[in-house]
């Protein structure tokens, strides 16, 4: 006796209404379909915003002499051609990582949620997670960036790894650009 679909109950007991294809699982019902694309667009939006994240500031101690000379920082004359140093804040890939992990495992997690509302909660707060990374990474790469003091000639420059990343350019002082 061959095996028949009758009635649009497949083989799992599932009555989907049109006459032998699968049912959608409950689970993935469209208001989890609907919050998971929200998540989405949440994190790509808190990623977007926190590329806006730029930052520059910079010095050139010293300067050049009425005699063509060069002067250091105190206004001394030195042979030694004054350098100027700028510091530029730039977007840390560590965060665009960490906005990715987020909605992956609450992807991952809402997959396996037990119910609805877990899902659906579990999407809420990776969202609120997502845009939270992005807005605290910006405000204390900001913050530590602008503490850092003006940049000498020489010394180390802490950037506020894994909030923000930086360069710091060293370039010969052209005359007329004494700072």
């Amino acid at each position: 006796m061959a095996a028949s679909n009758r009635g649009g109950v497949d083989g799992s007991g599932i009555a989907d209404g049109t006459g032998g294809e699968a049912a959608r699982p409950a689970l993935v019902d469209r208001p989890i379909l609907r919050r998971a694309r929200a998540l989405v667009l949440w994190a790509l939006g808190a990623a977007i915003l926190y590329s806006a994240l730029v930052a520059s500031k910079g010095s050139c101690p010293g300067g050049f002499a009425m005699d063509g000379g060069f002067l250091d920082a105190n206004g001394d004359p030195t042979s030694v051609q004054p350098q100027c140093i700028q510091l530029t804040l730039q977007p840390s890939p560590v965060v665009y990582l960490a906005i990715a992990l987020t909605v992956v495992i609450a992807l991952g997690r809402a997959a396996r949620a037990v119910g609805v509302d877990a899902a659906l909660r579990t999407l809420n707060r990776a969202a609120i997670v997502a845009v939270g990374i992005a807005v605290v990474s910006m405000v204390v790469a900001i913050l530590w960036f602008r503490a850092i003091p003006t940049p000498a000639e020489h010394g180390t420059i802490l950037f506020p790894f894994p909030f923000g990343g930086g360069t710091m350019t060293i370039t010969p002082q052209e005359p007329g650009s004494g700072g």
